[in-house]
C-alpha cells in the first residue's frame, strides 16, 4: 500500500516537472519570438528612418564652356561640360583660372541652395542625400580644394535635420540653413610644403548672413556670426574671428622692408639683391642721377599730427618722394603695387564697398597747382581696373593732390583726373569708396595701385595706404 502511494507521488512529481519544462520551453520560444519580432521591427524602423536617396545638382554655365570642366565619379580625367548638366555624388567641377571675373559657374542643389564658383575653383560633391520615406534628414557634404566659392544655403528647409558641411584641407565648415557664406582658398605668401604632398592653402571663411561653425584639427569648434570671418592656416588650425573686412593693400604702412630693399626693385642687374615684394619703385625718364627724383622712408607721428612730438606707439613710417636742385625737366618718382596673390590682380565682384584711403602731406612743389598739363602733381594716385572680362582694356582712375593759394590757381584740368587741393605742410586724408558713381561702381577686377610724384621739384610724403573691401 505504501509502495503504490510513493509511485503515485513520483508520477505526479514527474508530471509537474514535465509541465514546468513545457511551460518554460513555451516561454523561451515565445521570448525568442518576441525578440526576433522586435529585432525585425527595429531594423525595419531603422531602415525606414535612415534609408536615403542620392540626389543631384544642376551645373549652370555662366561663362565659356571651354573654361569649365567636370570629373565623373571614379575617374581621374576631367571632361567638357554643358549647361544644365546634372551632377551627382563623387563628381567634381573645376573652373580654369582664365575663366573670367565674377561667377563663372553655379551649382543649384536639389533642395534649392546655390553655390557660385569663381575662376580657379575646384569643388567636389561628396554627399547629396535625403531620407527616403520622410523629411527627417538632409545631408550635403562638399570638398573645396581651390579657389573662391559663395554658398547660399536655403533657409526654409523641409527637413528636420540639415547637415551642410564643406571640407577645406584638414578643417570642416558647417553652414547653417538660411545663410550666405564664402570660402576662399589661396596659397600663403611664404612657401609651405605639406608632408602628404597636397598644396598648402589658407582657407578664408566669411559669413554675410546666418552662422557657421569651423572645426580644425585641434581645439574647440569656432562659431562665426554674420559679419565675421576667420582664416584657417595650412595645418588646419583656425585663427580668431574678426570683422568681415579685407585689406587688399599689402604693406600699406611701409614697414615690411628697408629703404634699400624698396629701392632695390629698380635694379635688374643683380637678381640676388634683397628687395621688396610689395611696393615696386621706379623713376622716369632716364636722367643723370643729380636730376632724378628719389624714394625714401621718413619717420613721422601718426597723422594728422604734423609735428615730430608723439608717444613711441604713435610713430609711423611714410613713403617720401623728393626732388630738389631747381630742376626744369619733369620726372616721375613712383611706387606701384600689383594687387592679389603674386600680383595677378584681385576679383572684386563680391565687394559692395571698396574704400581707398591714405594720408598725404606736401611740403614743397615748384610748379604752380597741377602744372601746365594738369598732371604734374606732388602726390598722384592711379588705380588700374578692368570692368567685366579679362579681355577688357585696362582703365584707370587718377587723383591729383596739390597745393595752391586757392582753387582758382588750377587753370588746366586733365580729362579723367580728380583734383584735391591741400594745405602745405599739413597732413590731409584722402578717402573714397570706389563703388561710388564716377569711380568703379560695377567694375569686377583691380590690377594695381600706384602712388607717385610728378613735376619739377617736389617734397611730399604718403602714409597709411589702405584699400578695404566689404561684401
Amino acid at each position: 500500500m505504501r509502495t503504490s502511494t510513493v509511485a503515485a507521488q513520483d508520477r505526479l512529481a514527474a508530471q509537474r516537472r514535465t509541465l514546468r519544462i513545457a511551460w518554460l520551453t513555451l516561454f523561451v520560444f515565445f521570448g525568442l519570438f518576441l525578440g526576433l519580432t522586435s529585432w525585425v521591427v527595429w531594423n525595419i524602423r531603422q531602415w525606414y528612418l535612415t534609408a536615403t536617396d542620392v540626389q543631384t545638382a544642376i551645373l549652370v554655365v555662366r561663362g565659356s564652356d571651354e573654361s569649365i570642366v567636370w570629373q565623373p565619379a571614379g575617374r581621374t580625367i576631367f571632361q567638357g561640360v554643358r549647361d544644365q548638366q546634372p551632377l551627382s555624388e563623387g563628381e567634381a567641377v573645376r573652373t580654369l583660372p582664365n575663366a573670367g571675373y565674377g561667377q563663372v559657374a553655379s551649382l543649384r542643389l536639389f533642395e534649392g541652395s546655390q553655390l557660385d564658383l569663381w575662376a580657379g575653383t575646384e569643388l567636389r560633391l561628396t554627399t547629396l542625400r535625403t531620407t527616403r520615406w520622410h523629411s527627417g534628414t538632409l545631408q550635403v557634404a562638399l570638398e573645396q580644394t581651390n579657389g573662391y566659392v559663395r554658398y547660399d544655403v536655403r533657409g526654409d528647409q523641409p527637413f528636420q535635420n540639415v547637415f551642410f558641411t564643406v571640407t577645406v584641407g584638414d578643417a570642416q565648415v558647417k553652414l547653417l540653413p538660411g545663410g550666405s557664406y564664402s570660402i576662399n582658398l589661396y596659397p600663403p605668401e611664404r612657401r609651405v610644403i605639406r608632408s602628404d604632398g597636397r598644396p598648402a592653402l589658407i582657407a578664408d571663411v566669411a559669413v554675410r548672413s546666418g552662422s557657421a561653425i569651423v572645426t580644425g584639427v585641434v581645439g574647440q569648434p569656432v562659431r562665426l556670426a554674420a559679419g565675421q570671418r576667420i582664416e584657417v592656416d595650412p595645418a588646419g588650425i583656425p585663427g580668431l574671428p574678426v570683422p568681415a573686412r579685407w585689406e587688399l593693400i599689402r604693406d600699406g604702412g611701409f614697414s615690411r622692408f628697408s629703404e634699400v630693399e624698396y629701392n632695390n626693385t629698380t635694379r635688374t642687374d643683380d637678381p640676388t639683391l634683397p628687395r621688396s615684394t610689395t611696393w615696386q619703385v621706379s623713376g622716369t625718364p632716364s636722367l643723370p642721377l643729380p636730376e632724378r627724383g628719389f624714394f625714401r622712408l621718413a619717420q613721422i607721428c601718426r597723422p594728422p599730427n604734423d609735428t615730430l612730438v608723439c608717444p613711441i606707439e604713435d610713430w609711423r613710417t611714410a613713403a617720401w618722394f623728393y626732388r630738389v636742385g631747381g630742376q626744369t625737366k619733369g620726372f616721375v618718382t613712383s611706387i606701384r603695387q600689383p594687387l592679389g596673390v603674386q600680383g595677378a590682380g584681385i576679383d572684386v565682384s563680391e565687394f559692395r564697398s571698396l574704400v581707398f584711403s591714405l594720408w598725404a602731406r606736401v611740403d614743397y612743389q615748384s610748379l604752380p597747382a597741377a602744372g601746365d598739363r594738369g598732371t604734374e602733381c606732388p602726390v598722384m594716385i592711379r588705380i588700374v581696373a578692368r570692368r567685366s572680362s579679362p579681355a577688357d582694356p585696362d582703365e584707370e582712375r587718377v587723383v591729383c593732390m596739390y597745393t595752391a593759394a586757392s582753387d582758382d590757381a588750377l587753370r588746366v584740368r586733365a580729362d579723367g583726373v580728380f583734383y584735391l587741393r591741400v594745405e602745405p605742410s599739413t597732413w590731409t586724408q584722402f578717402r573714397v569708396d570706389l563703388r561710388d558713381e564716377n569711380w568703379l561702381p560695377d567694375y569686377r577686377y583691380l590690377r594695381s595701385v600706384e602712388i607717385y610724384a610728378n613735376g619739377h621739384d617736389y617734397d611730399a610724403r604718403v602714409a597709411e595706404v589702405s584699400l578695404v573691401g566689404t561684401q
